[in-house]
């Protein structure tokens, strides 16, 4: 299979990318339905952080579904919380418009991003389908224009870049380069790459999060982040294996949801719960660049 015609999934918890050949990342299904997060109460969500950008907030580039609009991302002022990479010269593939299993994905992660990282901006760049499809063009497009555009955003450089998806490693794969090429020159730049480990509850390796294993890649660049299910344990789901760098917590996770199953809720203001590597790695990468200088 082609490089240009790979595709890398999003899947739920339940969803195993070994029967899919797909790259994973990670959602709890709801029943048997396409519905892969559970609504939350809006009192169980934290307040949204006072809106204080720094005169250089850290960027964190998310390579997703596509922030949507919630009332609880400040969206206003000279410093919005999400850019929209298309409005610096990023090419969307086209967009689907179904309701499937990870629409409202990258909201749910930009949320915890948030709450990590308050004086951060999120740079989004939109390669996941609502289904939780990528294409390895896709992605390795996005990490390219990444690192061919230091400055793209708004003049602002990106520190880090959060790539909530893989898939496993196939020893007759010749595709990851695609991927490694610009992994690479983003690393040689500074910029720090996030990936969730995946939902198989395996140690085969998953890419792009088993790059942070690669010796050849600039030490550091990549983190790759598992699912904790208590502060000590790991979540049965999660990948693990020496090629995981980090753990965070995954399981039932809250944040905001441009989606509500209530009909007396406000279109685009609801909150949910959500499980998988996914969202430890949003937290990872919020707190990666809350620690920036």
């Amino acid at each position: 299979m082609s490089a240009t015609e790979r595709e890398y999934s999003a899947g739920t918890v339940e969803h195993s990318p070994r029967e899919s050949g797909l790259f994973a990342a990670s959602g709890k299904k709801s029943g048997h339905g396409t519905i892969a997060w559970l609504p939350a109460p809006s009192y169980e969500m934290p307040d949204s952080p006072p809106w204080q950008p720094a005169h250089r907030p850290p960027v964190i580039a998310l390579l997703d579904t596509g922030v949507q609009e919630h009332p609880w991302l400040p969206a206003t002022g000279e410093q919005p919380f999400v850019l929209d990479a298309e409005k610096y010269g990023w090419q969307s593939p086209p967009p689907d418009e179904d309701y499937s299993s990870h629409w409202g994905h990258a909201t749910f992660i930009a949320g915890l991003i948030r709450l990590a990282a308050p004086g951060a901006q999120v740079l989004s760049l939109r390669v996941m389908s609502s289904s939780g499809k990528v294409r390895e063009r896709d992605a390795a497009s996005a990490l390219n224009w990444l690192a061919d555009n230091p400055g793209s955003a708004g003049g602002i450089d990106v520190d880090v870049v959060l790539m909530a998806f893989g898939r496993p490693d196939d020893p007759e794969d010749r595709d990851l380069a695609e991927l490694r090429s610009p992994i690479k020159r983003l690393g040689e730049r500074g910029v720090r790459i996030v990936a969730s480990a995946g939902n198989d509850g395996a140690e085969r390796p998953v890419y792009p999060a088993a790059f942070a294993a690669d010796s050849a890649l600039c030490s550091g660049s990549v983190v790759s982040v598992g699912a904790l299910a208590t502060p000590v344990e790991r979540a049965p789901y999660s990948n693990f294996g020496p090629w995981v760098t980090q753990w965070r917590k995954g399981t039932n996770v809250i944040s905001i949801m441009p989606l509500t199953t209530s009909s007396s809720a406000p279109a685009g203001d609801g909150y949910a719960w959500w499980s998988g590597t996914s969202f430890a790695a949003a937290t990872a990468a919020g707190q990666l660049a809350a620690r920036l200088p």
